[in-house]
């Protein structure tokens, strides 16, 4: 008898087990609530006035992601473009991948988060910007910053990507 106990036994856990890993991405998109509302905005550019010079021109970006989701989110990984009056600064990350989950900024329900990135000046020609920023912090204030990017949200068990742009 080709369909003895044991073997229904065993194609009913193997035709569970492959159900179960093809549906689990199903599974956990479910799990991620809508992004579109997410709101990923930059509040403030500043110079960071550093002495000595050890670290080279540096500004500070600081973020603030709203979440209005009823869902607790994280993020791994902003990737983002930082634009001075309309002119390509550079690309610069905030990451937290060798961070655990639990370890990383906690997006709340209803809430806004503040996070800050250290943006490291390379051009010769945008060195002289930020000298103008030092020398007059009134002029930081006058400069339209303009920020795009892409973050990586994630929730407990899945994750997606949210694109975001930002003017001040």
């Amino acid at each position: 008898m080709f369909l003895s106990r044991r073997r229904i036994i065993l194609i009913g856990a193997i035709t569970a087990v492959a159900i179960t890993i093809i549906l689990l991405p199903l599974i956990l998109t479910i799990t991620l609530p809508n992004l579109n509302n997410l709101t990923i905005d930059v509040s403030k550019v500043e110079a960071i006035n550093d002495t000595n010079n050890t670290q080279g021109s540096q500004l500070n970006v600081v973020f603030v992601v709203y979440n209005p989701t009823k869902q607790t989110l994280t993020t791994s990984r902003i990737e983002y473009e930082l634009f001075a009056d309309g002119k390509s600064l550079g690309s610069g990350i905030l990451s937290f991948e060798d961070i655990p989950l639990n370890g990383r900024p906690q997006f709340y329900s209803n809430s806004s988060t503040t996070l800050q990135s250290t943006f490291k000046i390379t051009s010769n020609s945008i060195a002289q910007l930020f000298n103008k920023i030092v020398e007059n912090h009134e002029s930081i204030k006058q400069i339209k910053w303009r920020v795009t990017g892409v973050a990586t949200i994630e929730s407990g068990f899945s994750s997606s990507s949210k694109e975001f742009s930002n003017e001040i």
